[in-house]
């Protein structure tokens, strides 16, 4: 009973605030049509391994300053453990994202299947990934943690773009019971960082989950292009909805494989709706051998501006979104390092040939891991070398 008393509360909540949006034309939730290409560098801030006893490396000041003079004129800010709670306006207590007796209220309908054993098993597989999160990971930490490193940044560059994030989704299957949660970390988020800053520096929202599962307990049907009945695509359909209303813009980094499961859900959502405005793909070549045709085929999206299939033909027939399509650079410096050094760098520099003339014209992402890699001395002749002549 309570699952239902609360989606349907989600979606009063999502009528009030989104009202007739949902139903304009294609393009009347973004705030302009010609987007300028982006090249944020990925920042991590906050707990790691789901857990509040250990956090990322935090980014001393000089640190901050020789980002700034090799070019990093543009972050996002990240986060690498899912929340697992939050503390609504008005309250002093956290309240769960999802709880037991939510995925208790999963029916056998929802995620496509008859057997009861199986549904059993599946509750059972949703309530061990939510007990392997911290309760005290909240939302308000999150928003926490973005605003402190948003101000650290503005002090050495005022001029410095910054995306903030969504952050992970943990059970995908009830993904729209994040949706009023986000939304009031979204709040937060602009009423910590302040008007002013908010509409010079912020950008807008980059949206963390980096796929939308089709291959166990999740529907993605290609004839509703609206959310393609699909959870989480319901979920970052609702909070990009809100962050376009704002004239503010958003972002999604999925890891691309042309595969069913994985490019095709990828491909509709950028190729045949306006969620994005931006989506770059992770090609996974630096960390994944076997995936050194990512890289093309990448690339042909980007220069087509479509999702492309391993026959180079775009997802869902002729492209009927504005979303700008783009590659993500993939590096890490312990990879670097040991028996494997050398073919790792020579694995990079295939990011580089590829898309390396693409920066400034196209949308990038920079991915360097944590601050440790991000600080390595070889990283950050990479990075200048990568952002020399762009700004």
């Amino acid at each position: 009973m309570k699952i239902i008393v609360r989606i349907m509360s989600l979606l009063i909540t999502g009528v009030l605030m989104v009202g007739l949006l949902t139903s304009c034309s294609k393009n009347s939730l973004r705030p302009h049509d010609a987007l300028p290409p982006i090249k944020p560098v990925f920042m991590h801030v906050g707990y790691m391994n789901n857990s509040t006893v250990s956090k990322y490396a935090e980014y001393t000041d000089e640190d901050l300053r020789k980002l700034n003079d090799i070019g990093v004129t543009e972050v996002c800010i990240a986060f690498g453990s899912y929340p697992a709670s939050y503390i609504p306006e008005g309250e002093t207590e956290p309240i769960p994202l999802v709880t037991e007796e939510d995925i208790d209220g999963i029916t056998a309908e929802m995620v496509g299947i008859s057997s009861q054993t199986e549904l059993d098993s599946l509750k059972a597989l949703y309530k061990e990934k939510l007990g392997g999160v911290d309760e005290e990971l909240t939302l308000n930490k999150y928003a926490d943690f973005a605003v402190e490193l948003l101000r650290r940044l503005i002090a050495v560059n005022p001029d410095i773009e910054i995306w903030y994030s969504f952050p992970d989704i943990r059970i995908a299957t009830l993904a729209e019971l994040y949706i009023e949660p986000f939304l009031e970390y979204y709040e937060k988020l602009k009423n910590d960082t302040g008007e002013e800053i908010w509409e010079k520096n912020v950008k807008g929202m980059y949206w963390i989950k980096e796929g939308v599962s089709t291959k166990t307990y999740e529907l993605f049907n290609t004839k509703n292009l609206e959310d393609f009945d699909n959870a989480t695509v319901k979920a970052m359909k609702a909070c990009c909805d809100i962050v376009h209303n704002e004239d503010k813009l958003t972002f999604w980094c999925p890891y691309y494989r042309p595969t069913v499961e994985t490019g095709l859900p990828i491909g509709f959502i950028a190729n045949q709706t306006d969620i994005f405005d931006y989506v770059i793909l992770q090609p996974n070549h630096f960390f994944t051998d076997g995936l050194e045709n990512n890289i093309e085929i990448i690339k042909q999206s980007t220069l087509q501006n479509a999702v492309l299939n391993a026959q180079g033909l775009s997802y869902g027939g002729d492209k009927r979104s504005s979303t700008m399509v783009g590659p993500e650079f993939e590096m890490d410096s312990k990879d670097f390092d040991g028996s494997d050094g050398v073919h790792n760098i020579e694995k990079y520099q295939d990011y580089v040939a590829a898309y390396g003339d693409m920066i400034g014209k196209y949308p990038v992402a920079i991915y360097g891991g944590e601050r440790r890699s991000i600080m390595d001395d070889r990283s950050i002749s990479f990075l200048e070398e990568l952002l020399k002549g762009s700004n």
